[in-house]
């Protein structure tokens, strides 16, 4: 959820109004819409179904002419159906960042707070639906609805060599201790988080460009503590890797774009214990054609791929397909309506494989100041 909506706030940042102007955004501008997301599992799996609707919003503006900021924030319906149907349902937290432009636009540095205006406490018995949305494999648009107080602050450069821009950015993550449960002691204060992303980009040709990434996230030990946080030690999650990689090319009013992106989680531990189960790896790769049929009317057909695989069982692999519809209302309304439908199977050791059916619908407005 926050890398998509993180890469949509950047979207909507326009080219500059003046030469003195380096803030990140110089218009104020807003990004609001409707996601559903539902996978459907065989008899046998430990759920039936997992469904999610949210209405996500995004807000940036400028602040001076070296400063920006910018708000996201969601209300998320999630229902996961077993035996019975276990709801959660509410505001999510806000993220709140400003963003201060360095230089003639080469560096940003970044402060960002989680502040927790959703719900972080549920009744033990509702854990099974905060797992399935947090799945990696299944990727709901909004993974949690809320945590605890946080602050992450970050610096960014970027710079031409040669035929490429490069990119290097770090940023270290705080977070409260909070309570997970309603009808629990346990208290969970998270350990901190760092996290360096590399990046660059070049031409290919005249016609096309080439992109890469890589992120690395390392975290100090979460604590445990309360009556019932007898037996559980502190945990230290394994260091997460993302490597992306993509590829657009455009001839007349036709553009082709290639993406693809493989996040590995190494295992964690809990003391002298290795947790071989927390290991996983998730490959993801996407091709897009979209044909401009109008000066504002663009149609974008698309096909998917997901791969995951756990530490020790045979995992999940899924197949999407969809279209992306990208329309033009004015020079200050604008959307993307999509369309997705998947199949693919999951392995549970208990319940052996199952097949599962996806189905995804959004759509999005956006003005531009």
């Amino acid at each position: 959820m926050r890398i998509r909506f993180i890469v949509f706030a950047a979207a909507l940042a326009s080219p500059l109004a003046a030469q003195g102007n380096t803030a990140l955004y110089s218009s104020w501008s807003g990004l609001g819409g409707f996601d559903y997301q539902r996978y459907g599992f065989d008899k046998g799996y430990v759920v039936h179904s997992g469904a999610q609707w949210s209405l996500p919003l995004v807000l940036v503006a400028p602040l001076g002419a070296h400063a920006s900021v910018d708000l996201t924030t969601h209300y998320a319906h999630t229902e996961v159906t077993d035996s019975a149907s276990l709801v959660h349902s509410g505001l999510t937290d806000t993220q709140l960042r400003l963003l201060y432009t360095i230089g003639a636009q080469r560096a940003v540095a970044s402060i960002s707070v989680n502040l927790p205006t959703g719900k972080h406490s549920f009744p033990t018995d509702s854990f099974r639906v905060a797992s399935g949305v947090s799945s990696t494999y299944l990727s709901f648009p909004v993974n949690s609805l809320g945590s605890a107080f946080g602050v992450t602050t970050g610096l960014a450069y970027a710079t031409p060599a040669g035929k490429w821009n490069l990119g290097l950015a770090g940023s270290v993550r705080f977070q409260a201790n909070y309570h997970p449960f309603t009808n629990d002691s346990l208290n969970y204060k998270p350990g901190l988080e760092g996290r360096l992303r590399l990046g660059a980009d070049r031409l290919v040709g005249e016609r096309g460009r080439l992109l890469f990434g890589l992120t690395f996230s390392t975290f100090s030990t979460d604590e445990f503590s309360g009556v019932s946080s007898s037996g559980l030690g502190p945990f230290n999650p394994g260091s997460r890797f993302i490597t992306e990689f993509g590829y657009a090319y455009s001839w007349g009013r036709t553009s082709l774009t290639f993406g693809a992106w493989d996040y590995y989680r190494m295992a964690g531990s809990s003391g002298a214990t290795t947790l071989g189960d927390t290991k996983e790896n998730v490959f993801n790769t996407e091709i897009r054609v979209a044909r401009q049929l109008s000066p504002r009317f663009a149609i974008e057909p698309l096909a998917a791929f997901r791969q995951w695989s756990p530490a020790d069982i045979r995992g999940g692999r899924l197949y999407s397909f969809g279209t992306n519809l990208r329309f033009g209302l004015n020079d200050r309304w604008s959307g993307v309506a999509s369309g997705r439908f998947g199949t693919g199977w999951i392995f549970d050791p208990s319940a052996g494989r199952s097949d599962v059916t996806a189905t995804g619908l959004s759509l999005y407005l956006r003005y531009q100041q």
